[in-house]
């Protein structure tokens, strides 16, 4: 329990409580050497001396820009949980379904463990990252830190690599083409705001963390 607290940022007792102080710092994923940060400009790349891994990539995308991102990317979740993701016609009965309903219905059909990892990946695992950047980026803007920032970030990195909002597209994509021979298919707004899900938390993650790390040693 220590240690997963130390990974998050939370402070504890020990030797490992001030360890987790200095986002001047930035570590080598492969190798665990330890590199001061600094800035990166626009397409530029910082890689471990030792083991030549990639530490940090510079992006255009600023901090208001990813606050840009992730206010779109909230609204795009918002509707594609609220509106339909496909309506089919089978002679002539219309059929519609929201992913949350699509995620109960399989629930009930008692395939539990796979609408538990649709739910996590369609929906748990995006929501989280946005709301993620959005507890940290709306201080970073306004000048400050936000409260628990380094738990927060080392949360945001792990959950990003949760986030498979992509696979859950290409599985929807094929559930419509099988379908199209059968019945009608007509794609609703929610997938629509998927396919820009998709491409909105792409763009955050190629704007990666670097970034606003060292906005927040600068702070």
């Amino acid at each position: 329990m220590h240690r997963l607290l130390w990974r998050l940022g939370m402070p504890g007792h020990g030797s490992h409580a001030t360890a987790a102080t200095y986002p001047g710092l930035v570590v080598c994923e492969e190798c665990d050497a330890v590199y001061a940060r600094a800035a990166l400009g626009a397409g530029e790349e910082a890689r471990c001396s030792r083991c030549g891994a990639t530490l940090g990539r510079g992006h255009h995308v600023d901090a208001q820009g990813q606050l840009a991102l992730a206010v779109a990317s909230l609204i795009c979740i918002l509707m594609g949980n609220l509106g339909d993701i496909v309506t089919l016609d089978l002679r002539g009965v219309h059929s519609t379904a929201t992913l949350f309903e699509a995620i109960a219905t399989t629930w009930s059909d008692g395939q539990q463990a796979v609408a538990l990892l649709a739910g996590a990946t369609a929906i748990g695992f995006p929501l989280a990252v946005v709301l993620l950047r959005l507890w940290v980026l709306v201080p970073l803007v306004r000048g400050r830190r936000a409260p628990s920032f380094l738990a927060a970030m080392r949360l945001l990195r792990w959950v990003t690599r949760w986030s498979m909002v992509e696979v859950f597209m290409l599985g929807t994509l094929i559930a419509i083409v099988r379908s199209a021979g059968l019945a009608g298919v007509v794609p609703g707004v929610g997938i629509f705001s998927y396919a820009a899900l998709t491409v909105l938390l792409t763009a955050m993650q190629a704007a990666g963390l670097h970034g606003l790390w060292r906005r927040a040693d600068d702070l």
